[in-house]
């Protein structure tokens, strides 16, 4: 058992206690949390960035840990199964887990800063009927033997002019308070990080692809917005300028009860169960709602989506310029997953609109490229050295918009089988980008449309086909998504990722994603409102691996129309001494 685990188990002894929950999330349920709040994975090594653990200190049961299908193989590289049973699935597979075990349990601990009102409510109501009890802690268990955290980081913040977003905080504060005034209440809770950042058009490059301000705020109808942080003193000086109250996160709960007689909006969904227990508990009045900037921030406006265009166009000639560097390169012996990704990021650095990755880059050869969510380290770094398939997932944030772009690269001579799966997630991928639908579709209606061509062969992949983009936030943009459980309504201005893939274990995995904006369709003589996507992206597909018998007339003009748009636009960035570039482009984009 490693040493972390074991110092967790024994607190958890001397407390008596069976179990505890371990969320991979920070206060905010935020997909990238800092290195000092990384508690999974600091007691079970698993770095993906979804997942919860049970731990068990009873010899008799056995700790758990919980991931969805993006994260199987990898759950089995990182985490030690003499400490952890591994599953596939989320927080209702967690109950069934603990009821499966209940004759081991008694009391469950709770860290309720860590989980939400809306997760804590499936908990509770499934094991209802059980003698489990849940016990919320006040000092997170690990957090009390993790001595040597690092620290947390805090760079000064930017502000993002208008004519890059597009409207004023001013004007978003003042649709909150609309809603508010519907609603005919006080306050709003807005917990949330990127929530927070759009709404105040500002960021901060504290974490490593996140551009957000940690921290909360409530909005009052009477345009006044009272900000909650750890950082208080350090972000001081800017928020005067802003004519805006800031607060230590510890202020919260005074807060809320010096203003017990006033009403506030909340949305339980993020909201930690701690905020709302309390709200209960002094009796303040509230009303639940959907959080209204997540609906906001996702319909991107005019100036947004230019930047979207402009930033996957300079991003595109970036990739080209990678794509052209690895086939030069191919012969050298050089070549590895760590090489291409670095490559690609001093790239990326060359211009002066580039702030960060906007994840890390997934940059997988052969086997490697089955891990869906594949994080290479120097242990697990292959040579680029022989036949097969490079999978590389990658994306970056720009001043005026955000990327994500998955290629398959074909490395030396593809197999039949290779050109066979490749076209197969191909044709998956031209279901959607040409999908035209009602205005009233969800994004579970949309992922069968994916699946199709990949299940009429007996084949499938364990994860999302699509998820919404912010502007400069979140490269995972919720509620937005596509996917076999999406009850999201896809709605023009949305950008959404259009990702299918296959995954073949232990030979390699094929991924095809371009980000695209939902636009309308008209249609004459109709009176129901149709919606369609236009494209963003602008890289060249694998030509060589595409089986043209295997296409209908449609997806071979989809194809050619695409790489006519990609030259088009990658040809007028390329500088006119760069022949070789040119002719790369050229020979990428030739119509099949």
């Amino acid at each position: 058992m490693n040493k972390n685990l074991r110092l967790l188990i024994d607190n958890m002894k001397r407390k008596k206690l069976d179990l505890f929950l371990v969320p991979r999330t920070d206060v905010y349920s935020s997909e990238e949390v800092p290195e000092s709040e990384e508690r999974l994975k600091f007691i079970s090594n698993f770095s993906g960035s979804a997942g919860f653990a049970i731990i068990s200190s009873n010899k008799k049961m056995k700790s758990a840990i919980f991931s969805d299908g993006r994260y199987q193989l990898q759950l089995k590289k990182e985490v030690n199964k003499d400490d952890f049973d591994v599953f596939n699935g989320g927080l209702r597979e967690i109950v069934l887990f603990l009821k499966k075990n209940q004759k081991f349990i008694n009391k469950i601990a709770i860290d309720p800063w860590l989980i939400s009102k809306d997760n804590f409510n499936v908990l509770e109501k499934i094991t209802s009927d059980t003698k489990i009890n849940f016990q919320f802690i006040d000092i997170n268990l690990i957090d009390e033997i993790w001595f040597n955290k690092p620290p947390e980081i805090t760079n000064k913040i930017f502000e993002l002019k208008k004519e890059i977003v597009g409207e004023t905080s001013e004007s978003k504060i003042n649709r909150v308070i609309e809603i508010l005034k519907k609603n005919n209440s006080d306050f709003y809770i807005l917990f949330s990080p990127i929530g927070l950042s759009w709404l105040l058009n500002i960021r901060v490059m504290n974490l490593k692809h996140t551009p957000i301000f940690r921290g909360f705020c409530i909005i009052s109808k009477s345009n006044e917005l009272f900000i909650f942080s750890n950082n208080v003193n350090f972000y001081e000086k800017y928020f005067k300028k802003c004519k805006i109250n800031l607060f230590d996160f510890e202020d919260l709960l005074s807060f809320l009860k010096n203003h017990f007689n006033k009403k506030f909006l909340i949305d339980t969904d993020v909201l930690p169960l701690k905020i709302y227990d309390y709200i209960i508990k002094e009796k303040l009045k509230f009303k639940l709602i959907t959080c209204p900037v997540n609906q906001f921030k996702s319909i991107k406006n005019s100036k947004e989506l230019k930047g979207f265009k402009n930033a996957h166009i300079r991003d595109g000639l970036a990739i080209l310029k990678l794509l052209h560097w690895i086939e030069l390169e191919q012969s050298s012996n050089s070549l590895s997953e760590i090489s291409i990704s670095k490559k690609l990021l001093e790239i990326r650095s060359l211009e002066n609109t580039f702030l960060c990755e906007s994840f890390e880059t997934i940059s997988a050869f052969n086997q490697n490229g089955a891990i869906i969510h594949y994080k290479v380290t120097e242990n697990s770094n292959i040579k680029i050295d022989t036949n097969g398939l490079y999978l590389i997932d990658t994306g970056a944030h720009y001043l005026d918009g955000t990327t994500d772009t998955t290629r398959t690269i074909a490395i030396g001579n593809p197999n039949d089988e290779m050109i066979n799966d490749y076209t197969l997630v191909l044709k998956s991928h031209i279901a959607i980008s040409t999908a035209i639908f009602p205005a009233t579709t969800k994004g579970r209606d949309l992922d069968v449309i994916a699946r199709t061509p990949l299940w009429s062969c007996g084949k499938d992949y364990a994860h999302g086909t699509g998820h919404g983009v912010g502007f400069c936030l979140s490269v995972h943009e919720g509620p937005i998504s596509i996917s076999k459980i999406s009850e999201c309504l896809i709605e023009s201005g949305m950008v959404i990722s259009n990702e299918p893939g296959y995954y073949k274990k232990d030979k390699y995995g094929i991924r095809i994603e371009n980000l695209e904006v939902v636009k309308k369709h008209n249609f004459k003589n109709s009176d129901t409102t149709f919606l369609r996507f236009e494209n963003l992206t602008r890289v060249p597909l694998e030509l060589s691996l595409i089986d043209k018998k295997m296409l209908n007339e449609i997806e071979i003009n989809w194809i050619n129309e695409y790489h006519k748009k990609v030259f088009l636009d990658l040809s007028k960035l390329i500088k006119s001494n760069d022949l070789e570039l040119l002719k790369f482009l050229k020979r990428k984009t030739v119509p099949i």
